[in-house]
């Protein structure tokens, strides 16, 4: 009897561990409604998507194609007639989404069983594809967060060197003495040292500015055509990138840096130089 209620206790502790560690995937309010986002839904975990971090409240849920999945709430919804953003019913912040056997609905369904779901806050529209599958999941739930809990971007220190460079008082110039009469000595066969930059060095600055400027061009562009919105997180993303890339970083370090999309900026890029 004690034996058995061992091998209970240490199942019923590693199901709570394993509980525990269920991977979370985090989203900020700019980015879940900039560009769609893919969810997936692993078959016998489910995800939820909370927004208690953002201060609203959900009042209505809607799926394009509702047989393959079911949703359920941690409070009340609008009834789906309800055109009344503000009615009482819109109390929930977490939705729970899981899998469900299909149900044979007269609806176009896509080849890999996915469609689109809609949640509308209080205060703005989320839209997401979901998509069915299985196996063991990468993520169980979707935090949404405010923008002003996205962490500020990592700043590295200037070289020891570069500091004490700036630190340095300025130089005061001394007024030039009043003129004296030299003696030039007999002249001597000096061999002169000339000094060149390293050529590696200078043409490797002159490709990240350019790639800077042709970064800003294709952003200004990109601007115009209305593919970029200025102000938006992309926006900032591409300016942070700019700023690194006359800074002497690469274009990889610039994309890590300034977490900038690749495709983007590439996209941006070859605009610019074009």
């Amino acid at each position: 009897m004690l034996k058995k209620l061992a091998i209970v206790t240490t199942l019923l502790i590693t199901t709570a561990s394993s509980v525990s560690a269920m991977p979370i995937r985090t989203v900020y309010e700019n980015d879940a409604n900039s560009s769609a986002i893919e969810l997936k839904v692993w078959k016998g975990y489910g995800l939820t998507i909370n927004l208690m971090s953002t201060g609203e409240t959900i009042k209505q849920v809607w799926i394009g194609d509702p047989s393959r999945f079911a949703f359920t709430s941690n409070g009340g919804l609008c009834p789906k007639q309800s055109r009344d953003s503000e009615c009482t019913g819109g109390k929930a912040t977490v939705i729970f989404l899981r899998q469900i056997n299909p149900i044979n609905f007269p609806v176009t369904s896509s080849s890999n069983g996915s469609t689109q779901i809609t949640l509308l806050t209080n205060e703005k529209q989320y839209q997401f594809k979901i998509v069915p599958a299985t196996g063991n999941p990468a993520y169980t739930s979707l935090m949404i967060k405010s923008d002003s809990d996205r962490p500020l971007p990592i700043t590295r220190p200037l070289p020891l060197t570069v500091q004490k460079l700036q630190l340095a008082p300025p130089v005061v110039q001394q007024p030039s003495p009043s003129p004296q009469t030299i003696t030039v000595p007999p002249r001597q066969s000096v061999a002169a040292t000339v000094l060149r930059p390293n050529p590696g060095t200078t043409l490797k600055v002159a490709i990240q500015r350019n790639d800077a400027n042709a970064l800003a061009f294709g952003l200004a562009e990109a601007g115009r055509k209305g593919q970029v919105k200025p102000g938006s997180t992309t926006w900032n993303k591409v300016q942070d990138a700019i700023k690194l890339l006359r800074r002497g970083k690469t274009r990889d370090e610039a994309i890590s840096l300034s977490r900038v999309d690749k495709n983007t900026f590439n996209q941006l890029l070859e605009w610019g130089q074009n």
